[in-house]
């Protein structure tokens, strides 16, 4: 009878253990980066890891979307930082154009697209540690589909952009837009094929690739003069020098003209302080027509009234290179 019991009170014991043994979930092969269930030619899958599952989820899904996140800073920012910078007689450079007008706007607007499309499929516990992993999965096809419609979308624009600046545009400053803007969709082609790459291992080839544009961007602005005009001595000589810094050539009998007018507000006093306020404002005239017109703000503090001037004439020394860069890329 003691023995019958103590083979029950075994078997009991047993099933007690295979019971628990049971009920732990087998680790994941997802978590080592492959599964069967998601192969790679159809899924790109991530995991994130963390002591909750809604964290565990950001993760994952933060991990996929690093996956899109290529890096083509020396691309993606603006021509006008990028590539417009001189050199002088002796070789040296000039102050590069500090013109923070990056594209970031464009960057992975496509990969931002096709990630909405991801989604957690599974999660998992460690009984030990009690972390919480989790799986992100995203269908490569769609997302394909997405990027090569895009790029091919960019290609046919670039063409007629080019095509346009070569045979149609009624100005030179025209011409020369349609050009920065072909640029700017190639960067942003660039991207997309990039992310193409990531998703098939394959892209597309180009027609008109950012530095042949850059190139001719920068051949066109060389080919441009103008004269220059401004309301006192001193703003023409920053006109001048600014324009000269973009690579303007600069001629008193050109068609074209680069008038500065300095829209000055009344001076304030607050305090210790004295305040000036007021517009640059940059035209660029053929003729008698005006052609583009941009204005930007300006506010100057000095603790004495002339120094206003003075601290004037700085902020147009540094800020004219920019400004005669973007008048002369006027928004198509």
């Amino acid at each position: 009878m003691i023995k019958k019991l103590f083979a029950t009170s075994l078997i009991s014991v047993a099933a007690i253990l295979l019971s628990a043994c049971s009920s732990t979930p087998e680790r994941p092969t997802w978590l080592d980066g492959a599964d069967v269930h998601y192969p790679a030619n159809v899924y790109l899958t991530a995991s994130g890891e963390a002591k909750t599952s809604s964290v565990a989820d950001n993760r994952a899904l933060a991990n996929l979307a690093k996956i899109f996140a290529v890096s083509i800073a020396d691309e993606s920012i603006d021509f006008s930082e990028a590539s417009i910078s001189q050199s002088n007689a002796s070789g040296s450079t000039i102050r590069q154009v500090d013109n923070k007008q990056t594209l970031s706007r464009f960057v992975n607007t496509q990969a931002q697209q096709v990630l909405q499309g991801t989604g957690i499929v599974e999660r998992w516990q460690d009984p030990v540690s009690g972390q919480q992993s989790s799986l992100a999965v995203m269908k490569k096809a769609p997302a394909a589909a997405l990027f090569m419609q895009s790029i091919r979308a960019a290609d046919e624009q670039t063409r007629a952009a080019v095509k346009y600046a070569e045979l149609q545009a009624p100005y030179p400053l025209i011409a020369h837009s349609a050009l920065v803007s072909a640029r700017e969709r190639q960067i942003t082609r660039l991207n997309d094929n990039n992310n193409l790459r990531v998703v098939t291992g394959n892209d597309i080839n180009v027609a008109y690739s950012v530095e042949p544009l850059t190139q001719m961007i920068k051949t066109r602005l060389a080919a441009l003069s103008f004269a220059t005009s401004a309301s006192d001595e001193q703003a023409l000589l920053a006109l001048q020098s600014g324009a000269a810094e973009v690579g303007v050539q600069l001629k008193d009998d050109s068609q074209y003209k680069l008038v500065l007018t300095l829209d000055k507000g009344a001076v304030e006093q607050r305090q210790a302080w004295y305040w000036l306020r007021g517009n640059v404002v940059l035209t660029v005239m053929d003729g008698h027509s005006s052609i583009a017109n941009q204005r930007w703000p300006f506010k100057i503090s000095a603790q004495s009234e002339q120094l206003l001037e003075q601290r004037l004439a700085v902020k147009l020394s540094a800020d004219l290179p920019d400004y005669v860069y973007q008048v002369l890329t006027p928004k198509m």
